[in-house]
């Protein structure tokens, strides 16, 4: 449906205003700021533990890459996906935009396994050490922030499905890409910490 039919039909009210700079952008982007603070503060918290110990980090040896590579990659194209979607929206191409959701959200999901698979793996709990419960706070946010983000993919699909969403009125498609790219960076910023950075700068304490 072209934007001169929106606006000559016969329809129900729109749903969410038109234009990219909407309140619920800046909302999102508040938010984003807001958590980006909260994995930052997290992250300085393993850096700086990991700077006091005299025992090796991580204290149960590397971090195995079986499940988080393979995570990680789903998360990249994940965003592509995203991307994908997002752009058929506003070229009007409804089936690319629900294929983009729907993949978008069944990555997510997968995710969220991958995640499950790796803590099951993991040689320690939460309560093992600091090592412990900030490896698993940090990733279990992560997780939360994820869910969240497929149950709004989830909400979204089903607004396009019902027509609430139209090539002009599609901010809603535009802050939930928002929210879903800054899920994709802070894993990105994870997974070098916890993962990568054993790997490559190995701290064994000082002799």
């Amino acid at each position: 449906m072209t934007a001169y039919d929106e606006r000559t039909l016969p329809r129900p009210l729109p749903i969410g205003p038109a234009g990219y700079r909407t309140p619920g952008w800046w909302g999102v982007l508040a938010l984003i700021g807001t958590e980006a603070a909260v994995f930052a503060y997290l992250i300085f918290s393993y850096f700086y533990l990991q700077s006091q110990t005299s025992q090796p980090w991580p204290p149960s040896g590397l971090p195995p890459l079986r499940w988080s590579a393979p995570s990680t990659a789903i998360l990249l194209v994940s965003a592509a996906t995203m991307w994908w979607a997002e752009r058929g929206m506003r070229l009007g191409a409804l089936i690319r935009l629900y294929s983009g959701l729907i993949l978008t959200l069944l990555l997510g999901v997968a995710y969220i396994v991958l995640q499950c698979f790796d803590w099951r793996g993991e040689p320690f709990l939460a309560n093992s050490g600091a090592y412990g419960s900030l490896f698993y706070a940090i990733t279990a946010f992560h997780v939360l922030h994820t869910a969240a983000g497929v149950l709004i993919l989830a909400a979204i699909t089903g607004w396009c499905a019902l027509g609430y969403i139209t090539p002009r009125r599609h901010s809603a498609v535009t802050v939930v890409a928002l929210y879903w790219y800054f899920v994709v960076a802070a894993w990105i910023a994870v997974f070098i910490t916890l993962y990568l950075l054993p790997w490559i700068t190995p701290h064994g304490g000082p002799p």
